[in-house]
């Protein structure tokens, strides 16, 4: 029985050797806490840099929106100004294939002041 005991004291001495190595005999790691600190605060500075840039391009996309959204209007009124033109345009030159030939010289003798008997 002593030899059990003594393997029992010497197995719980050795486990307790090693529990207490691992606790106090680890190699301390080293953490260089300043350089992530200096890390971080770069980063930070990068970041804030980055908003500002963010919140600029946003104006200025807001800014274009705007702009497009004018020039699109200015346009879609000269298209119905056009097209206002082309009906009219239409109208005149279809009632003008409807002049007989007499009318047809009076037209152009009304426009352009020519008289039938003059010689030019």
């Amino acid at each position: 029985m002593k030899g059990n005991q003594l393997q029992g004291y010497l197995l719980f001495a050795i486990l307790g050797g090693f529990v207490a190595w691992m606790v106090w005999g680890q190699p301390e790691i080293e953490v260089d806490v300043k350089a992530y600190e200096d890390r971080i605060n770069k980063l930070e500075i990068k970041v804030d840099s980055l908003h500002t840039k963010n919140t600029h391009l946003e104006l200025e996309s807001d800014s274009l929106v705007d702009r497009i959204s004018s020039y699109t209007n200015r346009i879609n009124t000269l298209n119905y100004r056009i097209n206002v033109i082309q009906k009219e345009t239409k109208a005149k030159l279809d009632a003008v294939d409807k002049y007989s030939t007499d009318e047809l010289q009076q037209f152009f003798t009304d426009r352009y002041g020519l008289n039938k008997d003059s010689i030019n």
